[in-house]
């Protein structure tokens, strides 16, 4: 990449003039909202509708990514709509089931006055009364015994039918609920807010090397952009395969930001990456990724996002 001719001046001229090993990186938050592409139904990749503005300030709850939701819209409102009419189809079929449940209890209590009566009838000696009167009072509390039966059974069975419906019922409405929460999710995933309080930072396209803008279109998962804070500052460096060798942990860095009149300032490096990645756009190399931690803190005018080049400080005993 191309760096400023007074940056590396400054960088050379407060280091030995042994030292020659360049890094090329970025200031970090560690601890800074990723916002990636999410992961929506319908689609393997999305557009990016919209993005605030890069080095905006941004505070929580504020929106700053919108994607392009497709036609979740409509799968939205469709999903609605079949909840709606799932659950007016449900109620309408558990109060018709209940209707009958209570004509079959009034009919029940019917057949039990009925059966009553005609016991008390039935139970008329035969000597106090004619023979032909007393062969159809055995008869009518006969037939009102079955009827009796039968509306007991009817009552049980329309009863079960009422509790099948109910459950039945509420299976389909959670299944329609659960579907409609699906897309709506989904919908409301569209639009994705800031979690912490900091600048909006554009995510950088592993593929092509180039900074993620409105209008591209990008996989699930793929880093669209962070918000970070000077709170907790690292610095993120890549190191040419030909100079990993040069590179141990607890290595001091002499470090300067891209932005005019930045100071230099110190860094230890605290992690090393064992492989390799490839930065077409920097060259057909390889590049290890480092971590650097700073050492008496960073300027005030160095943020996170900026480009920063660091010079490797050898050991005295080099």
């Amino acid at each position: 990449m191309i760096r400023r001719c007074t940056s590396i001046a400054l960088i050379l001229a407060s280091v030995p003039a042994s030292a020659d090993v360049l890094l090329t990186g970025i200031v970090e938050d560690v601890d800074a909202q990723t916002i990636e592409m999410p992961s929506l139904p319908g689609a393997w990749q999305r557009r990016v509708e919209w993005m605030a503005q890069e080095g905006s300030e941004v505070a929580i709850g504020d929106v700053v990514v919108r994607v392009d939701p497709g036609d979740l819209i409509s799968q939205e409102e469709q999903a609605r709509t079949d909840l709606d009419k799932i659950r007016l189809s449900s109620e309408r079929r558990i109060d018709e089931l209940r209707l009958e449940v209570l004509d079959m209890r009034k009919t029940l209590a019917q057949a039990e006055s009925d059966a009553r009566i005609a016991e008390l009838d039935a139970g008329i000696p035969q000597t106090t009364i004619p023979l032909l009167d007393y062969e159809r009072y055995q008869l009518t509390f006969e037939t009102a015994r079955k009827n009796l039966i039968r509306s007991q059974a009817e009552l049980l069975n329309k009863e079960a039918e009422l509790e099948d419906a109910v459950r039945e019922s509420g299976l389909e409405v959670r299944q329609a609920e659960a579907a409609y929460e699906r897309i709506r999710l989904a919908l409301d995933a569209t639009e994705i807010r800031a979690l912490k309080s900091g600048f909006i930072i554009y995510g950088e396209n592993r593929w092509t090397g180039r900074k993620v803008f409105p209008g591209d279109t990008l996989f699930s998962g793929f880093r669209i952009a962070s918000i970070a804070s000077r709170e907790d500052l690292q610095i993120r460096f890549w190191v040419h395969e030909a100079d990993v060798l040069e590179v141990r942990n607890g290595g001091n860095v002499a470090v300067i930001a891209d932005a005019q009149g930045s100071e230099t300032f110190s860094a230890a490096i605290s992690w090393l990456s064992s492989q390799a990645i490839n930065r077409e756009d920097w060259s057909e190399s390889g590049y290890f990724q480092a971590l650097a931690m700073p050492i008496n803190g960073i300027p005030e005018n160095v943020m996170p996002g900026m480009s920063v080049m660091g010079l490797l400080v050898p050991r005295v005993n080099d």
